[in-house]
């Protein structure tokens, strides 16, 4: 990503790098404390909590929150062109 991003926007090195780092501590961060993320053409990430629940082998699995990622219509658009 650092360096698709020095190229496309003519940066240093260090620079992109920065900035790719912080983009996805940014989504880690939000994410991680639920909120919702949305990268336009790309999808939205959410956490969602689920409920505890009996396993088919008998054992109870505990609640917990799980992160939820909804792709958006063009990247959906992006990977069906990809299957031809």
């Amino acid at each position: 990503m650092a360096a698709y991003i020095q190229e496309k926007c003519a940066f240093k090195a260090c620079e992109a790098d920065k900035a790719a780092f912080y983009a996805v501590e940014f989504l880690l961060n939000a994410v991680a404390f639920g909120e919702r993320v949305e990268l336009r053409g790309f999808g939205t990430f959410s956490t969602v909590e689920r409920k505890e629940r009996k396993s088919n082998l008998g054992f109870t699995v505990p609640k917990s929150k799980v992160v939820k990622f909804k792709a958006a219509k063009a990247l959906e658009r992006l990977l069906r062109e990809g299957e031809k």
